[in-house]
């Protein structure tokens, strides 16, 4: 299970893991504003629609996540014990090809305190099958049921963690912005405010849970998260209804003593405190239903073990 045997390497890795689910801006100009007689809801309706339902689609993520330790004082320190550093600085930039309902492709640059810095990975899912090309070039295949969300970076360009955010926006409070100029397109901008409920209810919403993700581990990360402000910019074209970047910025809060109160080694993890995120995210979308192949290598090396991958 995810939250077991923590130590503060893989609590952060775990943490990794979860903020690539929520992860869901360019230079913009003008706003004139609306200019058809649609409304914003009507407009974020036709683009949920339009998402959910791509054929394949290329993806451009720069995203990055700023954590700081709250509360440290309130650590329980032990010989056998560890604190979370006090602040850590996670970034992403990359980007990633979907062919629906099951292929993808990434390309990332990674920077992970204790897990590495400027780390170049390569990911191709295919037929139930991971394939991730290690720093030597080597490419290893796992099967995808046996990888955690922190060991697959493929869900940072899964556009189905970010189409999600429409449904959530609908229930939102919404501003219209009209109709702006966004990388030399004439995009409907509509700006989304979440309530303080809306981490909790995109939490809960996967009918197929995240590789690595019991029932009771979403429901313990969703009770240890407070969410102070989480809000969503959409660009969307009025004619096919593609929504061609979204930029999330959200803080939240993250009770590590809720978090592992449940577990069955909590007495030894020795980590408590509330831990401070900040993510900004910018997922580009582009290349709608453009026909394009993934193809998987044809010289990795079966393995079941994730670790093997990173330590050579």
């Amino acid at each position: 299970m995810l939250i077991r045997r923590l130590s503060t390497r893989t609590f952060l890795a775990g943490l990794f893991g979860l903020m690539l689910l929520l992860s869901a801006c360019g230079s913009v100009s003008g706003g004139s504003g609306p200019s058809s007689t649609l409304t914003a809801g009507q407009v974020l309706q036709k683009a949920l629609t339009t998402m959910q339902h791509l054929k394949t689609v290329h993806l451009d993520l720069s995203l990055t996540e700023n954590l700081q330790m709250q509360s440290q004082e309130t650590a329980t320190p032990s010989s056998q014990s560890s604190s979370l550093p006090g602040n850590l600085a996670i970034s992403i930039q990359g980007s990633g090809d979907e062919v629906f309902p099951d292929q993808a492709s990434a390309q990332l640059k990674v920077s992970v305190p204790g897990l590495g810095s400027n780390l170049q990975l390569n990911e191709i899912l295919q037929d139930g099958k991971v394939y991730i090309q290690n720093k030597q070039g080597q490419w290893y295949v796992l099967e995808q049921s046996s990888l955690s969300g922190s060991s697959s970076f493929l869900g940072a360009v899964n556009s189905d963690q970010y189409t999600r955010l429409l449904a959530l926006a609908q229930k939102a409070q919404l501003t219209d912005h009209g109709d702006q100029t966004l990388h030399g397109q004439s995009l409907r901008h509509i700006s989304v405010t979440f309530g303080r409920d809306a981490l909790k209810e995109l939490l809960t919403s996967f009918e197929q849970l995240p590789s690595g993700l019991s029932q009771s581990d979403i429901q313990r990360i969703a009770q240890a998260t407070t969410l102070r402000q989480a809000g969503l910019d959409l660009w969307i074209d009025e004619q096919n209804f593609y929504v061609h970047e979204m930029n999330l910025k959200m803080n939240i809060d993250l009770d590590a003593n809720k978090l592992l109160q449940s577990t069955a080694t909590t007495g030894n993890s020795g980590m408590s405190g509330v831990l401070g995120i900040q993510v900004n995210a910018t997922v580009d979308y582009s290349q709608f239903n453009q026909p394009f192949t993934i193809k998987a290598p044809t010289n990795a090396t079966p393995t079941d073990n994730p670790q093997t991958i990173f330590q050579q």
